[in-house]
């Protein structure tokens, strides 16, 4: 029988690797509290026609990468492979868009993408997304912009990490409805003759979905792309106003960023303002957070009645990545209060002084293995604990035990009536 493993493209999490992601989360969860973004859960799974309806069925995602299966009813279900769609169906489901006027939203959860695992890239990720649903300002796409690097910048400085200090931020305008559609014919009428020497992929992009090619990596078509018609000659009255105010409200805010004519992202449902974070240290997988303006998606869902929104996803495996030559295993170091140091015949009382210490939120921990003395302080040790606390027979007798500075070596007896006060004490 073959030995059992876990799925390729999927990580096990350890727990060093778990600490990490939890102290990446709390500054999630920590900056999206400033910046007034509230949290919502949900389902890893929908009906697969959100996400054909909602990211396009001509898009990589749909066509190529997604898990989807038939249930006991006979339904399409679909792993989600992004967040956006789920959240325009939860707030439309549960009438958020009447609650508020404004809805700001963020979440934080597994993504599943059927496609080719490689450094950055797998099939269960793990993604913070954020989501302003109700505003048209293009001061709002300043704001999520900012957020996202105000998270990046504050990991780069926790954690002195260089690679993380140096980021490009690329942004673009891909239209809208009204200005699109002459791009999409303008860009037409330049590859047309060039369209034999784009890669298969491209081929049928130019047929299906023509704005994709801006998007390829492949060198051949990279190389036809180079002097390719920007959108922004392009875009209608309003869209340059948008944009025009993102770039003046970046520049307001310090900001620095790039344009980039090609950047069109890999959603059918972006208008106006595309924006990639980009670090070089990821190398061809340099993308560690993107997102864009979706006005028209939620008159998708919504009886046609459209609503203004933007977002932005941030890969939280990515920033484990660019993280691994950081400060990070020193700052999460695991570390306990007190090492509970027992004798076979001092167990029954270890275990009422642990729990009491519990009940004080004191972190403790004990091996009730009873192994020998020199082994339980080297694993006191590996637990970085504060203190040991030794209960000898001879000293339980007395009602006394001894508290060791694991630092110092220092040793203090104290009896069991001010135990509890002496450790509450020297643990301020």
């Amino acid at each position: 029988m073959s030995q059992i493993s876990r799925i390729r493209g999927t990580n096990d999490f350890l727990y060093n690797d778990s600490r990490k992601l939890r102290y990446i989360e709390e500054i999630l969860h920590k900056k999206s509290r400033i910046y007034n973004f509230e949290q919502i859960r949900l389902p890893i799974f929908e009906y697969t026609d959100l996400f054909q309806r909602g990211i396009g069925e001509e898009t990589d995602i749909v066509s190529k990468e997604m898990f989807t299966f038939t249930d006991r009813g006979n339904r399409s279900i679909t792993l989600r492979p992004e967040g956006t769609a789920g959240t325009v169906r939860a707030a439309i489901e549960n009438s958020l868009l009447n609650e508020r006027s404004i809805n700001k939203i963020y979440y934080i959860g597994s993504m599943y993408r059927a496609e080719r695992p490689q450094k950055g890239r797998y099939r269960e990720f793990n993604q913070y997304g954020i989501e302003c649903i109700g505003s048209d300002s293009p001061h709002t796409d300043a704001e999520i912009i900012a957020l996202n690097l105000d998270i990046l910048k504050t990991l780069s400085s926790n954690l002195n990490c260089e690679a993380l200090s140096i980021l490009n931020l690329e942004i673009n305008t891909v239209g809208c409805e009204k200005c699109k559609p002459k791009y999409n014919d303008a860009l037409s009428k330049q590859l047309a003759s060039q369209k034999d020497k784009l890669c298969t992929v491209c081929q049928n992009r130019y047929d299906k979905n023509i704005l994709r090619i801006l998007d390829c990596k492949n060198e051949g078509c990279i190389s036809i792309l180079e002097n390719v018609v920007k959108m922004y000659d392009y875009a209608c009255d309003e869209c340059k106003a948008h944009f025009n105010i993102l770039c003046d409200a970046l520049n307001k805010m310090n900001i620095d960023f790039n344009i980039n004519p090609k950047l069109v992202r890999g959603l059918d449902y972006y208008t106006k303002t595309a924006f990639e974070i980009k670090s070089n240290y990821l190398g061809t997988q340099s993308a560690l957070a993107g997102g864009g303006r979706y006005d028209n998606l939620i008159g998708i869902f919504n009886n046609g009645k459209q609503v203004p929104a933007v977002g932005s996803a941030m890969g939280i495996e990515r920033l484990l990545i660019i993280l691994e030559d950081s400060n990070f295993d020193n700052t999460i170091k695991n570390s306990i209060d007190i090492f509970v140091v027992l004798f076979k015949e001092t167990s029954n009382v270890g275990i009422e002084i642990i729990n009491k210490l519990r009940q004080k939120n004191v972190s403790v921990e004990s091996d009730f293995n009873i192994r020998s003395i020199k082994s339980q302080f080297k694993t006191a040790d590996k637990y970085n604990a504060k203190y040991a606390l030794i209960l000898g027979p001879d000293e339980v007798l007395d009602n006394k035990a001894t508290i060791r500075d694991m630092n110092t070596g220092d040793e203090t007896k104290v009896s069991f009536e001010t135990l509890e006060s002496v450790i509450l004490s020297k643990l301020k």
